[in-house]
């Protein structure tokens, strides 16, 4: 037998015996997408309970993010689906533990879970545009196709309003969006970075709730600076990084704070705190 009727025939032993069979994942998947079909709600609750209680893998996360698109969306699906994204979260947390081979094979729905996270360990969000370009380019090799997964599923996770100005500015002239959206995105991250802090809090909060994380600061490993450009007399400027009180605490007795990269006349520059 294929495995949607193995599945129907555990549903049917369900509804007599109250007790399931089968034990790994991806049967137990099987028998809940069976009882979704046929309205068994009893038993949607017991395979949510028997897979709640499962350790979770790389694979079975992968699998319960990889279930049908009406099924997700039911409520007493989301305790499954959002383990499986913490778990994704979690085990890439600090990305650079981890050979790039590996996290670009992942799925879509994968990637997702990793661009989604917070707590998400990074030098900077310039690394995790960078990160999606080229999981985009490994994946679709058309250009419109790119452009499109881009748009309506990856753009929303990168945190644009905490990338450095130059790359800001590279991405307006990006054939990687289109460009009504890309436009969009770049002023409104710019407009973020001259607003004071306090309006950047409010500002924040005002978003629908999807759209809310991207103003989120990561933990980054290199600290994000400000740059005001002179012209005249001459050309210079003035590099501006916050510390909080806590972050200068943490560096006694002899600790080190490093920028994110400055790019100056075509020179790249990092700058560095010290204690």
């Amino acid at each position: 037998m294929c495995a949607e009727e193995d599945a129907v025939m555990e549903l049917l032993k369900f509804m007599y015996s109250n007790s399931l069979t089968v034990t790994t994942t991806p049967a137990l998947l099987d028998v809940l997408m069976a009882a979704d079909k046929f309205e068994v709600a009893s038993c949607m609750k017991h395979c949510n309970h028997l897979l709640l209680n499962m350790p979770m893998t790389l694979d079975s996360a992968l699998l319960l993010l990889d279930l049908p698109s009406t099924l997700l969306m039911a409520d007493s699906v989301k305790p499954l689906t959002n383990a499986a994204k913490q778990f994704i979260a979690l085990r890439y947390k600090d990305i650079t533990k981890f050979p790039m081979s590996e996290v670009m094979a992942l799925p879509l729905l994968g990637f997702k879970a990793i661009l989604a996270s917070n707590d998400l360990m990074v030098p900077s969000e310039n690394i995790v545009y960078e990160a999606v370009l080229k999981w985009l380019r490994s994946h679709y090799s058309d250009v419109k196709e790119r452009s499109e997964i881009m748009d309506t599923h990856l753009a929303r996770f990168i945190r644009f309003p905490h990338m450095s100005p130059l790359r800001l500015k590279k991405i307006l002239t990006s054939d990687d969006f289109k460009p009504k959206v890309v436009s969009k995105l770049v002023v409104e991250a710019l407009l973020h970075k001259i607003e004071p802090p306090h309006h950047r809090d409010s500002s924040a909060t005002e978003q629908p709730t999807p759209l809310k994380d991207r103003f989120i600061k990561r933990d980054y490993t290199l600290r994000p600076i400000k740059i005001v450009e002179f012209e005249v007399p001459r050309q210079q400027c003035i590099v501006y990084m916050d510390l909080q009180r806590k972050e200068c605490a943490a560096m006694y007795p002899s600790g080190r704070v490093f920028s994110q990269r400055i790019d100056l006349g075509g020179q790249v520059v990092i700058a560095t705190w010290t204690r």
